[in-house]
């Protein structure tokens, strides 16, 4: 008899994205009955990602939760990634809370950077953006902008005041890099 693997869920996709493109790497996976947790690490970063299954509203009690596990465990944030809406108690409550990020169920989740229109973002680091700002002459509000709630924005955990490095391909130049500040 050939057993047969139980399907990957939606926002079990997101996270997968989400894992990939930050480079973090899983520490520790559990599985329970309506949430996965998974605990990972960026560098000298811990983070303890929420992964709420199966549910069409996602309230403060999850956040809650959430932020009681990233206080307990010492980590540095948490991220709560669901396929249902999140409540305005959710909402406002992770939003005055720094520590808390909220992944929305709009989010893709194929992975939009396979797609041959969709060139290569990065994020770019503090050390680069003083660069960026004297060879430009320019302060990065200045660059052209993208949105925090763009779903490449949200995948590569930009948020404003970030700069992003989009490198793509050109008949003519080459390689054409541009920048957009994250607002």
């Amino acid at each position: 008899m050939i057993k047969m693997s139980k399907a990957i869920t939606l926002e079990e996709k997101r996270a997968e994205l989400i894992v990939k493109y930050r480079k973090f790497s899983i520490e520790k996976k559990e599985v329970l009955d309506d949430r996965i947790i998974y605990r990972v690490t960026s560098g000298k970063e811990k983070i303890i990602m929420h992964i709420i299954l199966g549910l069409k509203t996602i309230g403060i009690s999850y956040v809650r939760e959430l932020l009681e596990m990233v206080e307990k465990e010492e980590a540095d944030k948490g991220i709560l990634v669901g396929d249902g809406k999140y409540t305005y108690s959710a909402r406002s409550n992770a939003e005055d809370n720094n520590k808390i990020e909220l992944i929305p169920p709009t989010l893709p989740t194929f992975d939009i950077f396979d797609h041959e229109l969709v060139p290569i973002h990065e994020k770019v680091s503090e050390n680069e953006i003083k660069e960026l700002t004297e060879k430009y002459h320019a302060d990065p509000y200045q660059f052209p902008w993208i949105k925090a709630k763009d779903p490449i924005s949200i995948i590569l955990g930009a948020r404003p005041g970030d700069v992003l490095k989009i490198i793509q391909n050109s008949e003519t130049a080459g390689k054409s890099v541009s920048y957009r500040y994250v607002v």
